[in-house]
């Protein structure tokens, strides 16, 4: 693709996370579900988790991540029945905590006690890729048409408070030219909406071509295997990267900017994780973005007061102290300009407050023909697992196989096709 727009990792702060610190602590309380999503990567097996197993798994991940923020997942968080003593535990242990959901079956009730136990935001996965009850019998579905049920959620948290609001999708070839439509909701929703997450989809190529091992033994790989097993006619999906969706968001946002990132276990060219964001104000003008420096000013300083790295805010406050940086930051010298030009020109607007949509892309692992997998350098996403700290989106590897899978591309051609990269 020549008209690709890369991130240049050298220009970008590398996030300090590691495997024994790290912002997030990933726990997943159950693997029931009430809607499917294409690219899941858990099969409804085990039912809800106790909530002493939920405890140890917790406990274990402050000891050994020092986590910030514990993320209860699924299956669908909410539908765990103690998910609100849940919360309260991580209270109790000092850490926040962001729940991942549908939505579906979220009411002002439940969010409500949610909040009152602790909970600090609330992410939501909402997009073309799920059979949800607002899509049924609905043909060509874009994300466009989701926007409604976005914003219903969006003021659902807001009426409750006090929450952070975080929507993701996951990424295919059907809805990546869909992110501008998607960015551009949030910035016309900016007053209920804090952050947006793109995920590309993530699959384990399933083939004739591919030999497949576990624990040194061959093992058989079927459609049904993992939840994120992926057959020969959707391989498409799987090669989007991050670079894909950072070039679609740049190209009509040109004040996105990213300013730090994460790359891969074994492939130096991979860029996993991208954090950046848009500077506006509450009327949707954009103006621009912080950069490198900011955010390692911030992780450092947040680590020398707390012992920790963070990834989320207790309560998305952003103020025009922020151009205080703009001694030191570039982006934030730019993006101060910016602001001052159009105070010139519309000087009532210059106490409309100042917002950050904070922009997040994360890449999946990736296949690579001699059968490693590339997976996030220092891993924010990791659950417990046998006593052991494993990335959670192949948990279901272990849970099925008893380790991770490795594997063995035949086909020169195929091994290509699955071995994308981009020289940055």
């Amino acid at each position: 693709m020549t008209d690709m727009i890369y991130p240049n990792h050298k220009d970008l702060y590398r996030l300090p996370w590691s495997l024994n610190e790290s912002p997030i602590g990933w726990v997943e309380v159950t693997d029931v579900c009430n809607i499917h999503c294409e690219g899941c990567y858990r099969l409804n097996k085990s039912g809800h988790k106790t909530l002493d197993e939920i405890k140890d798994e917790i406990l274990f991940l402050k000891k050994w991540r020092k986590c910030d923020t514990v993320t209860l997942a699924g299956g669908e968080a909410i539908l765990h029945p103690e998910i609100v003593d849940i919360v309260m535990f991580v209270k109790q242990n000092g850490m926040k905590s962001m729940i991942i959901t549908n939505g579906v079956a979220l009411n002002v009730k439940l969010l409500t006690k949610l909040k009152e136990s602790g909970l600090t935001g609330v992410s939501f996965h909402i997009d073309s890729t799920q059979n949800r009850p607002e899509l049924k019998n609905k043909k060509n579905i874009s994300e466009l048409d989701l926007n409604a049920v976005r914003l219903h959620y969006a003021k659902l948290v807001a009426d409750v408070g006090g929450l952070t609001t975080t929507f993701g999708i996951t990424v295919d070839p059907e809805n990546i030219n869909d992110i501008p439509l998607f960015i551009n909701w949030a910035i016309n929703n900016i007053n209920y909406v804090n952050t947006l997450t793109f995920i590309t989809y993530r699959g384990m190529p399933v083939s004739s071509d591919i030999d497949y091992f576990a624990n040194g033994e061959k093992v058989e790989l079927k459609k049904n295997s993992l939840g994120y097993a992926v057959s020969e006619e959707d391989f498409d999906k799987i090669n989007i990267k991050s670079q894909d969706v950072y070039s679609t968001i740049k190209k009509h946002f040109p004040y996105y900017n990213v300013n730090s990132y994460l790359g891969g276990t074994h492939n130096h060219k991979s860029i996993k994780w991208l954090i950046g964001n848009i500077i506006l104000n509450s009327k949707g003008k954009m103006f621009g973005s912080i950069g490198n420096r900011v955010m390692e000013l911030v992780q450092t300083f947040y680590h020398y007061k707390t012992g920790r790295y963070f990834v989320h805010f207790k309560k998305q406050r952003f103020g025009k102290k922020i151009f205080l940086f703009a001694l030191v930051d570039k982006k934030v010298r730019k993006t101060f300009t910016e602001f001052c030009r159009y105070i010139l020109i519309h000087p009532l607007l210059l106490f409309s407050p100042l917002k950050s949509l904070n922009i997040g892309i994360v890449q999946p692992p990736d296949f690579s023909a001699d059968g490693t997998v590339d997976m996030c350098d220092g891993c924010p996403d990791m659950c417990v697992y046998e006593g052991k700290l494993i990335n959670s989106c192949r948990l279901d590897e272990c849970l099925n196989f008893g380790s991770f899978i490795r594997f063995y591309i035949k086909d020169k051609k195929l091994a290509s096709q699955l071995s994308k990269t981009y020289d940055v």
